[in-house]
């Protein structure tokens, strides 16, 4: 059974830096060091808002799944939430319900926590597997270049 919870960097960083690996290495739209994320995961856990908007998917206490979000201003001062791509190992990706857990559980999140009431995603055309989760979610592509869901 899969369980989703909060990251905890003392003891999900190991399994974080496997999934991260095989991720960047089979999945990821962008290409990033282990170091590059690690950097930016620090500075993220520091803070405690941040850090509970790090969700996890564990199968038996080994970290299978993971996702985040990252809030921001655009130029027009409208505050966004961009939910990003889920992290899991290419062997379970889109089978096992993983990403939809981690997506349902960051919006809940965004929406309850930091009450905001529309997140967007990222997601290229021809990543089929997550635009069917989209559909499945609700998720609608926008006019611009992200998809967008009311919460």
């Amino acid at each position: 059974m899969i369980e989703v919870g909060r990251y905890n960097p003392r003891t999900d960083e190991e399994g974080l830096k496997a999934l991260f690996e095989d991720f960047v290495q089979n999945k990821s739209y962008f290409q990033v060091s282990w170091e590059q994320f690690k950097e930016e995961l620090d500075k993220r856990v520091l803070d405690l808002t941040e850090r509970n908007g790090m969700i996890t998917a564990k199968e038996n206490g080994k970290l299978v799944g993971w996702g985040t979000y990252s809030q921001f201003k655009d130029y027009l001062g409208n505050i966004r939430v961009l939910i990003h791509q889920v992290m899991t190992f290419k062997h379970d990706s889109y089978k096992r319900g993983i990403e939809e857990q981690i997506i349902r559980e960051l919006e809940k999140y965004i929406k309850n926590t930091l009450k905001i009431g529309k997140a967007y995603y990222l997601c290229t055309e021809s990543d089929s597997s997550l635009r069917s989760l989209f559909l499945k979610l609700g998720i609608k592509k926008s006019d611009y270049i992200w998809y967008e869901k009311m919460l």
